[in-house]
């Protein structure tokens, strides 16, 4: 499976240097030979990263170890002529899981091993309980990486830092719903309150949805069936760097859905905030248009537009100010930042395309990318990008979710890929 020389062939060329299943005992055993597929996952709005392999086994592995869920997995990968550590796929999985065990002939037999990410199985088996107190981002670091009550990582951690902090107590929750509790309470110093937790290949991360848009992008996609250059005589050539940005499929399973996003509380809401210490309570109204030119976005314009049937009062919501307080350290609630959190995350997923792309190691969840679809019926005459480019669907994305797809010919990406505006304002109308 693996490609013979360190130069792309062609897009999509993998090569797979290692899966090895490692025993209970230590034992370690090369089976790249015997693997039919694999698929590993990634989600930005799911903590960490599993996958399945699919073995045809002739080694009689099940026996050889045997095979009960308590093996780990080492896979290494690489996208062949690229180099760097974030180039390759290089991790060791926890085996959790066979299914569709079938039989292949007098020699052989046909099974899936599922795995995921040896974090996943510490936040399984640990219920905490513990009185957190401090910055956000610091406390998150701690969860992460304490071997007593956190998740025991050792991988690389990326945390945006929060100026605010917080102070509460894990009521014998695992890890995992600490950190999400934590990241419910996190602003960054613009106040953006749209901290998430995820594990992409790159490590754990704990990071604003804000701090995502304002990287640089990695790839520029492109909805074209044939691309191709040309030579002076007018033959063809394969142009490998252009294939990788080609998008092979594509679906929208949901162009806009106005009931889910007023529901949601993504166009406003409306908060009754009950303060337990005074007796007394306020009304806080949230309105998205009103906040949107307060925040960082992928592209330039809102996804709706003024004239959008919108009232605060679709969700509204009671939510008491100093519940669970502690002794001098104030408000511990996320009563600040709710409403805003509601609306952005919503936001953030306001159109949501799926995309099959040639696959490469280092696309990951996380990264920002371009996409750039035609329209279907392109005007006739024109004379520039502008006039041919969908506007609706074309513009900077977030990949969310991704799902690396390896067999024995070739490595496809199946990516999902969120934004939360358009390149076009809606206010102007179109043509």
């Amino acid at each position: 499976m693996a490609a013979e020389s360190e130069v792309i062939r062609f897009a999509g060329d993998v090569s797979i240097d290692k899966i090895e299943i490692i025993s209970a005992t230590g034992y370690g055993q090369q089976v790249s030979n015997q693997v039919i597929a694999i698929e590993i996952y990634e989600d930005m709005f799911s903590p960490f990263i599993s996958g399945v392999i699919a073995f045809k086994d002739s080694l009689d592995l099940a026996n050889l170890f045997p095979l009960v869920g308590e093996e780990y997995v080492n896979i290494r990968i690489r996208t062949p002529s690229f180099t760097g550590k974030d180039k390759t796929i290089d991790e060791q999985f926890m085996i959790y899981k066979m299914t569709n065990r079938e039989m292949a002939g007098d020699r052989s037999v046909i099974y899936e091993l599922h795995f995921m990410s040896r974090e996943a199985i510490v936040d399984l088996n640990k219920k905490v309980s513990v009185a957190y107190q401090g910055k956000c981002s610091d406390i998150a670091k701690s969860i992460m990486t304490d071997v007593k009550n956190g998740l025991e990582s050792k991988k690389n951690i990326n945390i945006e830092e929060t100026p605010n902090g917080v102070k509460f107590i894990s009521n014998w929750w695992p890890p995992v719903q600490s950190l999400n509790y934590t990241a419910g309470t996190s602003a960054n110093t613009n106040g953006n309150s749209s901290y998430i937790f995820f594990e992409n290949r790159k490590g754990l991360n704990f990071v604003s949805l804000e701090s995502l848009y304002q990287k640089e992008q990695v790839q520029d996609f492109v909805y074209d069936n044939y691309m191709r250059d040309f030579t002076q005589d007018g033959r063809t050539y394969r142009n490998v760097e252009k294939e990788y940005k080609r998008v092979i499929e594509i679906s929208i399973p949901k162009v806009y859905d106005y009931v889910e996003r007023a529901r949601s509380g993504m166009f406003g809401s409306r908060m009754i905030n009950y303060d337990l210490t005074t007796k007394k309570y306020i009304v806080k109204n949230f309105d998205m248009l009103e906040d949107f030119p307060k925040e960082k976005h992928l592209n330039e314009f809102s996804p709706v537009s003024n004239k959008a049937v919108r009232r605060v009062s679709a969700l509204t919501f009671s939510y008491p100010k100093y519940h669970g307080n502690f002794n001098n350290f104030g408000d511990v609630t996320n009563s600040k930042t709710i409403q805003k959190r509601l609306s952005l995350l919503q936001q953030a997923e306001a159109t949501k395309v799926e995309i099959v792309v040639p696959g490469r190691t280092d696309y990951t969840v996380g990264q920002k990318v371009y996409l750039r679809l035609n329209k279907f019926n392109p005007i006739e005459g024109a004379e520039s990008d502008g006039d041919t480019i969908d506007n609706m669907f074309s513009g900077f994305y977030i990949i969310s979710a991704i799902n690396h797809f390896i067999d024995r010919e070739k490595h496809q990406c199946h990516i999902e890929i969120i934004k939360d505006t358009f390149i076009v304002d809606l206010n102007k109308g179109g043509r």
